[in-house]
């Protein structure tokens, strides 16, 4: 999971950033830096395109460009096993974000392609088993 969180600050055009994981911190001076820094976390944590992880990757940007706002991005739901990922990355998936969306303080949004039926959605079908109000 990436947690993203994002700071309002007054001063004129800033914009910083500081990625930590696993006791590494690295600070950003340009927002064209975070997809590398992402994909050199996900890899260090989970391997490269092999699994998933419980750890949490925070990213934290500071602009005036940006609402004061924490983020948490999970994983899509994994049906089957590409490559070298285990052959339980479904299981792994779905109990990961199920961690997450149960916790009473959470706001879940569901992201769903346009060309999918979302009557079929299975992350929406988890969300709903979670806050049936929601």
């Amino acid at each position: 999971p990436l947690e993203l969180k994002l700071r309002n600050v007054k001063k004129a055009n800033v914009w910083q950033g500081k990625i930590s994981y696993r006791g590494y911190s690295n600070y950003l001076s340009s927002a064209t830096e975070v997809e590398k820094e992402i994909l050199k976390a996900q890899d260090s944590i989970a391997g490269r395109g092999v699994g998933i992880s419980h750890e949490l990757i925070s990213l934290e940007v500071e602009s005036t460009n940006v609402p004061d706002l924490t983020l948490i991005d999970l994983p899509g739901i994994a049906r089957v096993a590409v490559g070298n990922q285990p052959h339980d990355i479904g299981i792994q998936t779905k109990r990961l974000i199920t961690s997450f969306i149960m916790k009473q303080e959470t706001i879940n949004l569901v992201v769903v392609p346009c060309n999918v039926d979302i009557a079929t959605t299975e992350a929406l079908k988890m969300a709903q088993e979670v806050d049936p109000s929601g």
